[in-house]
């Protein structure tokens, strides 16, 4: 495997990451915190891969903080995304001066690191004869398992979100975030790779550990382009959620024949109205025709029905798609025009949701009616 090429590529990937982050940083449209923290984290990834692409070809720093400054910079990705998903979440999120206490483990460990400069062993021959002590493992160890707990934090306020807001709208295909869920997925998998990769320059291996740069290269690439495009295209029309919204029922009052009214109301509206064939149709466009609060209808349809607005909603929905095929006289209507007809617009969310209520596809369904 040619040193040179692999060379090339990463300073290529270096300055896209470095290109894209100063992008971000001086972006104006959008949410100029959001862009600025998902720059920073380009910027920092691009500082690494320079820096690595650097000791490759033999250059070292020769200043001691050049040469241990990104060093612990995996103690910042954890923090930077888990602010940046809090940003994109939740519409009310601001950084304070509490958020700086993320960068405590960061600086104790360059400062640490100053004095000693053993951390950096230098070129990529150097790294993989160097024998390496006990305290290399455990501040490996450490700042690994620092990156995945922040990881499992943001993880948390995405499935957080994604409850709340199956409480409150019937359609969430364009609000459900898949696009930061999939960053968080490729940012862990980044992380794995960059980890084994860091063991396996302790094996001494060259080959090994050169095969592992690639695929850690080629994949911070295609993450770069997929994440950025999905992250600027994220559609403006929705803002977000309160963060007081993930105290679920808190303070509720209901008494239990309260519940039992409500949900009666509830269930005569859908009868007589049927509001689900409203694709757009909310948890606040029923609490108002019922003259019922978004929580304490929530409260009812959680309670009554064990499910979620969303699930509730799309029950009613296919219901009325197998009505309509029962029915329908037509033989040329089609599943999907059924579909629409009862209040989907996501053929995703219909097939899901059809198959979860009927055990069965909306093919096979049609099938059994014929």
């Amino acid at each position: 495997m040619d040193p040179n090429r692999i060379s090339l590529l990463s300073f290529l990937i270096t300055f896209q990451l470095l290109f894209v982050g100063i992008f971000l940083i001086t972006h104006k449209k959008g949410n100029r915190r959001n862009n600025i923290l998902l720059g920073t984290i380009f910027i920092l990834i691009a500082w690494n891969m320079g820096d690595l692409t650097l000791q490759m070809n033999g250059v070292v720093f020769k200043w001691r903080f050049l040469q241990h400054i990104d060093d612990g910079f995996i103690l910042l990705y954890g923090p930077f995304f888990y602010l940046y998903a809090r940003g994109v979440i939740f519409r009310d999120f601001r950084l304070s001066s509490k958020n700086l206490l993320h960068l405590i483990p960061y600086l104790l460990l360059t400062i640490s690191l100053l004095p000693s400069g053993k951390f950096t062993p230098g070129t990529s021959e150097e790294i993989l004869q160097n024998d390496l002590p006990w305290q290399f493992y455990s501040i490996s160890a450490f700042m690994y398992a620092h990156f995945f707990v922040y990881l499992g934090l943001t993880y948390k306020s995405l499935w957080e979100y994604r409850e709340i807001i199956k409480n409150k709208y019937s359609q969430i295909d364009q609000i459900n975030l898949d696009w930061l869920s999939f960053s968080l997925n490729a940012f862990g998998l980044i992380t794995l790779i960059s980890m084994i990769h860091n063991f396996i320059a302790l094996a001494e291996n060259v080959y090994v550990f050169m095969i592992s740069l690639v695929i850690l290269l080629l994949f911070i690439f295609y993450f770069v382009n997929r994440i950025i495009l999905k992250a600027l295209r994220q559609p403006e029309i929705f803002a977000g959620i309160s963060q007081n919204e993930t105290a679920k029922y808190l303070g509720s009052n209901l008494t239990p024949g309260q519940i039992d009214e409500y949900r009666k109301q509830l269930l005569a509206l859908l009868k007589t109205d049927k509001p689900f064939l409203n694709p757009q149709v909310s948890l606040s466009d029923l609490s108002e025709k019922l003259a019922i609060s978004t929580k304490h209808l929530s409260q009812v349809i959680n309670q009554s029905f064990n499910k979620s607005f969303f699930d509730f909603i799309n029950t009613y929905r296919v219901q009325e798609v197998q009505q309509i095929l029962k029915e329908s006289r037509d033989d040329k209507l089609t599943v999907l025009e059924a579909m629409y007809e009862a209040g989907f617009n996501s053929k995703s969310s219909f097939n899901t949701a059809f198959k979860k209520e009927t055990g069965q596809t909306p093919t096979e369904f049609r099938k059994t009616i014929s």
